[in-house]
Parts: C-alpha cells; sequence; structure tokens
C-alpha cells in the first residue's frame, strides 16, 4: 500500500467513497486490494478521481463539467451526518491493519478489508462458539436451540450467530439470559434495519458487552450473495460450530461448509428419535462429531470446550 494515510482520514475518505452515487461495495474492494489508501483515491482531481473510480467498476454519471468542489462539499456533510449516527450508536470502522481486526478472519482467503463493528470490537477476538439453524425451526430445531441455550453457561464463551429470526435470534437471546457475550453478524449494512424492527435485540448485545459487525456499507440491503458471503465470516470467527437445524441446500450449509474448510470443530445435533435421519457433517482438517442429546451431553459439552480451548491452529501469525 502507499504511504500509510492518517487513520481518521483515511476513514472519512472511506466513508466518502461509500457515500458516492454509482460507487458500491465491490469499487471500494477492488481499491483496498489495488494497496491504495482510500484517502489517496478520494484526494485525485475531478475527471482523474472519475477515471479512477470507473476502472474499478463505479458506475458514475456521465458529467465532463461535473462540479467536484459541490460534489466534495454534499459528501462532506453526509459524512458528518453518518459519522454522528455511528457515535450516537456505538459504531466503528475496524480496518484490518487496526489491532482489533479479529485475526482468525485472516484465515479466509478473502478477509473482509474493513468491518463495520457496533458494540465491544474486542470480543471480536475472543475465542468463541458459532451457533446457527434454519429461519424456521421445527419443534425438534428449537428445543435443540434451547438446550444448547441452557449450556452456554457451562461453557462461559461468546456466541456467534447471524441475527436471522428463528435458531439465530433463539441463540443471541439465551446467550443474554447465560450472561456470554454474542457476535451478530449482519448480511447488510450496519444501518439497515434487518430483519424488521430488530433494534431492541441489538441494543440488548450491544449493551451486554457483544458485537453486531458486518462488511457491507452503510444501509446496504441485503441479498444471497450477501448472506452467502456473511456465512464466511460466522465460520471463521469461531472455533467451533455448532448447526443446530439445517437442511443440506440453506445458509447455514453454506455456513458447515466453510467451517470444514477452514479447519474448525464441528459439532452436529441429533435427538434419540431421529432414528433414520442422518446428520452429514462434510470432510475437512478440523474434528467433527455428531452427539445424541439427551444421552452423549457430557460429551458434547467436552468436545467443544477441548475445541475452543485448542490454541494450536490459533497461534498469533502475521498475515498481512
Amino acid at each position: 500500500m502507499d504511504n500509510q494515510p492518517d487513520l481518521t482520514s483515511e476513514k472519512t475518505a472511506f466513508l466518502s467513497l461509500a457515500m458516492m452515487k454509482g460507487v458500491g461495495f465491490q469499487t471500494l474492494w477492488q481499491i483496498a486490494e489495488s494497496k491504495r489508501s482510500f484517502q489517496s483515491v478520494f484526494n485525485s482531481q475531478g475527471e482523474e478521481l472519475s477515471q479512477l473510480l470507473k476502472s474499478k467498476g463505479a458506475r458514475l454519471p456521465n458529467s465532463p463539467k461535473a462540479d467536484w468542489d459541490g460534489i466534495r462539499n454534499a459528501l462532506a456533510r453526509s459524512v458528518d451526518q453518518l459519522e454522528s449516527t455511528f457515535e450516537a450508536r456505538q459504531i466503528q470502522i475496524v480496518f484490518r491493519s487496526d489491532k482489533r481486526y479479529p485475526r482468525t478472519l485472516l484465515h479466509l482467503d478473502d478477509p473482509p478489508h474493513w468491518l463495520f463493528v457496533q458494540g465491544n470490537a474486542e470480543v471480536l477476538s475472543v475465542p468463541s462458539i458459532a451457533i446457527v439453524g434454519t429461519r424456521d425451526p421445527s419443534s425438534d430445531g428449537l428445543w435443540l436451540a434451547e438446550y444448547v441455550g441452557l449450556t452456554l453457561s457451562h461453557w462461559g464463551h461468546p456466541t456467534v450467530s447471524g441475527l436471522a429470526l428463528g435458531i439465530d435470534q433463539s441463540i443471541h437471546n439465551a446467550s443474554l439470559t447465560a450472561k456470554v457475550p454474542t457476535i451478530a453478524v449482519l448480511g447488510t449494512g450496519i444501518t439497515a434495519d434487518y430483519p424488521k424492527n430488530i433494534g431492541p435485540i441489538r441494543e440488548k448485545i450491544v449493551d451486554a458487552g457483544g458485537a453486531v459487525i458486518t462488511e457491507y456499507l452503510p444501509g446496504e440491503s441485503y441479498s444471497a450473495m450477501n448472506f452467502v458471503r456473511r456465512n464466511r465470516l460466522q465460520a471463521a470467527l469461531a472455533r467451533a460450530l455448532i448447526p443446530v437445524e439445517w437442511k443440506e441446500r440453506s445458509g447455514t450449509a453454506h455456513t458447515v461448509r466453510y467451517a470444514a474448510g477452514l479447519g474448525r470443530a464441528i459439532a452436529g445435533l441429533r435427538l434419540p428419535t431421529w432414528d433414520h435421519r442422518p446428520i452429514n457433517l462434510p470432510a475437512g482438517r478440523g474434528p467433527r462429531q455428531v452427539f445424541t442429546v439427551p444421552g452423549q451431553d457430557e460429551a458434547f459439552r467436552d468436545f467443544v470446550e477441548r475445541s475452543v480451548r485448542d490454541d494450536q491452529q490459533y497461534r498469533q501469525t502475521s498475515f498481512l
């Protein structure tokens, strides 16, 4: 990357570019991949900036007589308003170069260049357990989610889930009850209200020392691809994954495959009544096992605890 700019100015330039009409996630990603600072890009003059952004995929209007001074002034006002919103809602931007950036995300082939974090950024680096599942759980799935929720106080580790309806929200609420921090990974921008009226549980998560995070730009809406990419972050953040109830073609299945590819431990669950229902966990470098509960309760708890405490594959390594 070019000479490292002041971090505050770099974040302001990043937000300024993000607020420009026609500039989206992929354009900013391409800039970051090119090793240029956002500040050096944003400080480019007029048509030079326009051509540079278009070369990175931006869809800017063709306007050779664009009032760039006016555009920059308008962007400055918009960024000031957004930064005020961030301050009021305890939202910060964490770049890869930041010491608070969770190093386990660097195990990914495409780790985020930035994260928007609402709440406690430090909790992202604490050994945690990802617990995910379907948005439309059966009565069996709800029972398993409650069972795992009641076990959280035994482990005492932070949890990771996706804030979606169904299993995910059940786990976030169980974490709050167990008084363990919980991390919600969004498939939308940090200021988007999705699922609708999710604000109260987000506030509880933040107030309890947890965090709500995303790599998507403020206000960005959901899409199927956004959720698929989101799932890789859930798998990478945690040391162990518990898929509570899921189908082989689902968002949870993506998380399971990401976890297997990253060598994370995976603890599948089944009920004693599921005589003919297979739980297929993909092959991976990490340990994986299916537990019948009730029945193998102690083995399940010990497997997860050992997996979270195993430091060998999580030793500090320089990825940058």
